[in-house]
């Protein structure tokens, strides 16, 4: 009785297993069609990853993010906003693209109609989805900007 209770229950696992894995796969097209619509949508009204238009200040976190973030002084903004302007999606990134370091630095931008955002400076996610970023190298200002961060 106990072999035939066993099969059952495996039977019905099993079942649930293919069930599941069919949802599941399904699921995944779904969340490709919308990642792939997001991406083309927002990439197609901003080719930068950040939207460098109407901001109202620029803030550095290192330490992943967290502490003491360091503002953008007014002399540096046109620089590092056009800096920022150059950051493009590159690839999706794969598991062994997130190596230790990756998204140590991290930039809050705040924006006149009082949006935040607040994004690392190697991947961006968009919808679930890890992308690699391409950028030109980091202007001088940026190391000075960098310094002054804390986990404070």
């Amino acid at each position: 009785m106990k072999k035939i209770l066993s099969v059952f229950l495996c039977g019905i696992i099993l079942l649930c297993f293919v069930a599941c894995g069919e949802n599941t796969n399904q699921n995944e097209t779904n969340s490709d069609e919308n990642t792939a619509k997001t991406y083309d949508t927002l990439f197609d009204a901003y080719p930068s990853v950040f939207v460098t238009e109407d901001i109202t200040s620029i803030t550095f976190y290192a330490y992943y993010g967290n502490g003491k973030g360091s503002t953008v002084p007014k002399e540096h903004m046109d620089e590092i906003v056009n800096w920022l302007d150059s950051f493009a999606i590159d690839r999706e990134a794969t598991d062994e693209d997130v190596l230790d370091g990756t998204n140590t630095y991290n930039v809050e931008i705040e924006y006149s109609n009082g949006t935040v955002i607040k994004e690392g400076l190697d991947i961006i996610f968009i919808d679930g989805t890890r992308y690699l970023l391409d950028k030109d190298k980091h202007p001088d200002c940026f190391e000075d900007i960098i310094s002054k961060t804390s986990l404070n």
